[in-house]
């Protein structure tokens, strides 16, 4: 009896994780997710953040720090979703190839209208030049310490870095994802992580954010946990690591910010277990906040440049409250038009081009 326990613990550290994890459908709840991740962006945005772009109008009615914690929610999401994706392409070059489309013709769009928003109408709380504009459109500034061109883009950079660490796995095991070494290196991760963001605390200088920076310091248990719980959602096999995980992601927001952070990164993560753990949410999975989280890659790189303008353009006609409440609908509804024009149908046509070259074309080199 104890020979058939041994062996079937060994073949579960041992497991393959291949297309028997995926669930058939789409989990409509992670749009909902989304969805009130971008709200909370969106809205803390448009409050006190408003005025450090437009220096000179009224004084914002209203504060919402917590509003950032949405980009935290995204990065729980990306970890669900990304070990997904990785599962389904099989390769390196076809997870990356799908990366890249989802990514890229929504940014370099999201590049021009901020561009144009700045040339036209202009925003005292900016500066951007030519070469700053061409070096953005890399998505990789943050690297070489050129400031964004929108301050939302730096969410992009720290996605790309994950990415790429996921498709370097993939590639030398060849296509293979193993849940053991997932496991160990969602761990050792995590430990580096936070022992980093233990010592350096809130950067000082460039040396700071380049050791933080290069291995995701703060963000890296938020990553893992999304991974942990997309195992768990396969198989309801709890972990000691969701907790530690969870953890982990408060205490480098305690570091990084303060204990109401700390506090909320906290609730995050336990609302977010909840949400994999029940069969399903229906307020999350259909109506308003699952309409806005499908269009929430658009919303959250249009509103800010674009959201700012708008806004200083109405406060004069409509007062504070009404003139940002206006422009929340507006900016929903161009993300919309941008989500069924530039991330639906650009995006596509742009991952069968590039799959085109560089997968097709090299098996068609390799006869």
């Amino acid at each position: 009896m104890k020979k058939i326990r041994t062996i079937r613990r060994t073949q579960e550290h041992n497991e393959i994780l291949d297309n028997s994890f995926i669930t058939p459908g789409r989990f409509r709840e992670l749009d909902g997710l989304r969805g009130i991740a971008a709200l909370a962006v969106v809205i803390g945005h448009f409050g006190a953040t408003f005025n450090q772009n437009y220096i000179h109008s009224p004084q914002s009615p209203y504060s919402f720090p917590l509003g950032e914690m949405g980009v935290q929610l995204f990065f729980i999401i990306s970890g669900y979703v990304i070990l997904l994706t990785a599962i389904k392409s099989g390769s390196a070059l076809k997870f990356m190839i799908s990366r890249v489309a989802r990514l890229y013709p929504t940014y370099w769009f999201g590049i021009i209208i901020a561009t144009l928003v700045y040339v036209l109408y202009g925003n005292p709380g900016r500066h951007i030049t030519q070469l700053q504009v061409l070096l953005n459109t890399t998505m990789m500034q943050r690297f070489i310490m050129v400031e964004d061109v929108d301050k939302v883009y730096w969410t992009l950079a720290v996605e790309m870095q994950f990415y790429l660490l996921v498709a370097t796995y993939i590639l030398f095991r060849r296509g293979k994802i193993y849940r053991r070494e997932i496991t160990v290196g969602i761990i050792i991760w995590s430990v580096i992580g936070t022992i980093l963001c233990l010592v350096i605390g809130m950067p000082h200088n460039s040396l700071d954010k380049i050791v933080l920076w290069s291995v995701l310091a703060e963000h890296a248990p938020l990553f893992c946990l999304g991974m942990v719980l997309f195992m768990y959602s396969h198989d309801r096999r709890f972990t000691w690591l969701i907790p530690l995980l969870t953890i982990m992601a408060s205490i480098n927001t305690y570091i990084m910010r303060d204990m109401l952070h700390a506090v909320t990164m906290l609730g995050i993560c336990v609302i977010f277990f909840i949400v994999v753990h029940c069969p399903r949410v229906p307020f999350l999975a259909h109506g308003p906040i699952h309409f806005v989280g499908v269009i929430s890659y658009p919303l959250y790189l249009g509103h800010a440049m674009l959201g700012y303008m708008i806004i200083n353009i109405l406060i004069p006609y409509l007062g504070d409250w009404g003139a940002r409440g206006f422009t929340i609908i507006l900016v929903i509804f161009w993300a919309y038009i941008v989500h069924i024009t530039i991330e639906t149908n650009v995006s596509v046509a742009f991952r069968k081009l590039l799959t085109r070259v560089l997968v097709t074309g090299r098996k068609k080199s390799c006869e």
